[in-house]
């Protein structure tokens, strides 16, 4: 009998541009694997071990640990960093050719996705694709398309590395090995520090009173956690009209926190003991339900949640019109005030969430 396990990634939510790599574009509301097809020269289970998934309005990324990126879905601008034409394929990311090498560039560490764009960190650089009118790309001022993946100019800076990457509907961060924090895309809501202006390459936000341990990005927001386990928090933006309250009721800090989130309008934090400290919008039931077990890992969406119980047990509520919550939901499209479960053969080891879409994966020994 064989010891090794198995990979698989299950999706299930909004597939109305292929998205979730299957044959048709109907939303999908029973979890179903994704895959890829024989064309791509791996296995069908994405050929190794899965790293993170990161998913825009109409198209996803999916990370595998062998240092590749696949991605599925909209495409019409570049985004999907290939020249495929056909929706819900996935296809392996193809990076240029570096003015230092003779092949092409692999070993990608990193990935993100805003509402229409892709960015990609490898060999010590960001790289994106795909379009954005208010510097999503970063690769300058006024560039707004870019058909395929481009480094974006002297970032990092010398000396220091991508160790996070986030980015939402029009504006990404990095975190850098020194603890410096520079970010992109839209600012006029403050969510990248001073001047609250669109910002069109990597600019450095010096605001945050502490030496950031992580960061989530939110519709007009962006949430800093500290690296200390004191879990001191800091939010930028909205700076006129914080309707959700995401940094009025912020709380000062979330000792022992083990993870942030942000969905388009709310924030949460997980803690090393198991629960949610949450806050932000909740007209459809996005912030956890109560009575919720407790959590291992948490990933939010655009308007939901999906998390890992410590029994095993894979968690959804929020908006989920689009199938991204299962079944059943109410009048609304909603799973509020409780949960769904969702399940698959394996053992879940990892959740992750996109626009209206919903992902986790599993670990199947072979027999």
């Amino acid at each position: 009998m064989s010891n090794e396990s198995s990979i698989h990634l299950f999706a299930i939510g909004s597939n109305g541009s292929g998205q979730l790599a299957q044959a048709h574009l109907l939303d999908i509301k029973t979890p179903i694997e994704v895959t890829i097809p024989p064309t791509q020269g791996v296995s069908s289970t994405l050929g190794s071990n899965i790293v993170s998934v990161a998913a825009g309005g109409n198209h996803t990324i999916v990370l595998c640990r062998d240092g590749r990126a696949f991605t599925s879905g909209q495409n019409d601008d570049g985004r999907l960093g290939h020249g495929g034409e056909f929706q819900g394929i996935m296809q392996v990311v193809e990076l240029p050719l570096s003015p230092a090498r003779d092949h092409l560039l692999d070993g990608i560490t990193h990935i993100a996705a805003t509402w229409s764009a892709t960015f990609l960190v490898a060999h010590g650089m960001v790289y994106s694709c795909g379009s954005g009118d208010r510097g999503e790309l970063g690769q300058g001022p006024q560039v707004t398309r870019s058909g395929t993946p481009t480094a974006i100019p002297n970032f990092p800076p010398d000396g220091t590395q991508v160790t996070q990457l986030q980015g939402c509907m029009a504006h990404v961060l990095a975190v850098l090995s020194d603890g410096s924090v520079y970010g992109w895309g839209s600012g006029r809501k403050g969510q990248l520090g001073e001047p609250s202006i669109d910002v069109w390459e990597p600019r450095r936000i010096d605001c945050v009173p502490f030496c950031v341990g992580s960061t989530a990005c939110g519709k007009d927001f962006t949430c800093f956690i500290s690296a200390s386990d004191d879990g001191e928090i800091c939010v930028l933006g909205p700076r006129s009209n914080d309707r959700f309250g995401v940094q009025c009721a912020a709380p000062v800090a979330a000792p022992g926190w083990s993870g942030l989130a942000a969905s388009w309008g709310s924030i949460y934090v997980l803690t090393s003991s198991g629960d949610i400290v949450a806050w932000g919008r909740d007209d459809h039931g996005q912030l956890p339900p109560a009575n919720l077990p407790s959590v291992q890992k948490l990933a939010a969406g655009s308007e939901h949640c999906i998390a890992l119980t410590s029994t095993g047990q894979v968690l959804v509520w929020g908006w989920g019109e689009h199938g991204n919550c299962g079944e059943p939901i109410d009048e609304r499209g909603d799973v509020k005030g409780r949960w769904n479960k969702l399940s698959a053969p394996g053992t879940v080891c990892a959740v992750y969430a996109g626009c209206a879409t919903s992902f986790f994966v599993t670990s199947k020994r072979a027999g």
